[in-house]
């Protein structure tokens, strides 16, 4: 049985800002796996719990697993996006700064690890009913997408590269990182959901020959950035397509009722769609993901490249 080495760093004792490192396992390779950046749903919480369990329950660890359920316990607990304290979005001010606020100060203790680490996986749990998916600067990095083809969910979609982020800094910095966007509700937490990402992470270290068990191929599907389809009107939104589902341009997705119906603009896959719900003018009801034309299997350990890159 594998015990986790924990690490409790005091960032701020005032407001009990608090971070628990979980480390599974001494030797190289390092994942780092990171939750709760924000105060939104505790799925991604509770993904990260399913993880330590299922590593807690095994002989040996070939390499380490480092986890951070909470990564902002604040913003957590009051389930806010930014902190109270400095009004900072914690995934906006990477690397963070060691002598600045407590949410700079905070991104600077995980950036400390983050530059450490093989690999880094960020769970965050999606502001509108969404499917699992990975969000990777993958048209810019080949170690950024090696590690996106190998994580077993179905869409790796462009990120926007928005400085202060963790994955942006990490992936400038030549860390192989993604973050994984799943499907929750902001008053509860979706098992389903969490075990699906759960797997797909477990599968990934089996790719890596870090734990034991039998690892399955896996096929990506790589799309450009998400395409936000608003409404014209308000009204009651009634939607018309599944999640996951391709579409064709100019189909329809949805009806405003007694008034219009809403069109996909492209052709893609429904990543994320509101449910049936009182929307307003401008109000976004659907994200989709328009297709690139590449669909990437898990490349073979060989072929991924040797990143020179800085270490802290």
């Amino acid at each position: 049985m594998v015990k986790a080495v924990v690490d409790a760093v005091d960032v701020d004792l005032k407001t009990g800002t608090t971070l628990g490192f979980y480390t599974f396992g001494e030797d190289r390779p390092n994942l780092l796996i990171i939750a709760a950046m924000e105060g939104g749903s505790a799925t991604d919480v509770y993904t990260s719990y399913l993880i330590m369990k299922h590593l807690e329950s095994l002989d040996r660890i070939d390499g380490s697993v480092t986890v951070l359920p909470v990564a902002n316990p604040l913003a957590f607990r009051l389930g806010t996006k930014v902190s109270p304290l400095d009004s900072k979005d914690l995934d906006s001010v990477f690397p963070g700064d060691e002598q600045g606020t407590v949410t700079q100060r905070t991104a600077w203790e995980i950036w400390r690890r983050a530059a450490q680490a093989e690999y880094i996986v960020h769970l965050r749990t999606g502001w509108q009913n969404c499917m699992n998916h990975i969000v990777a600067m993958h048209r810019e990095y080949i170690h950024v997408r090696n590690l996106a083809s190998q994580i077993a969910l179905a869409i790796a979609v462009q990120s926007s590269g928005q400085r202060g982020s963790l994955t942006t800094e990490a992936s400038h910095e030549g860390i192989p990182v993604v973050t994984i966007e799943m499907r929750g509700d902001s008053d509860q937490v979706d098992s389903q959901s969490s075990v699906e990402v759960r797997e797909a992470i477990l599968n990934f270290m089996r790719l890596k020959d870090m734990i034991p068990g039998e690892s399955i191929e896996t096929s990506v599907a790589l799309t450009g950035r998400l395409v936000h389809i608003n409404v014209e009107t308000e009204g009651f939104f009634v939607p018309r397509v599944n999640l996951g589902e391709t579409v064709q341009s100019e189909v329809v997705i949805g009806r405003v009722q007694d008034k219009i119906d809403v069109t996909s603009p492209i052709e893609g896959t429904i990543v994320s769609l509101s449910r049936m719900n009182y929307v307003f003018e401008g109000d976004i009801i659907s994200r989709i993901a328009p297709y690139l034309g590449e669909h990437r299997k898990s490349p073979p350990e060989h072929e991924e490249p040797q990143t020179i890159r800085r270490k802290w």
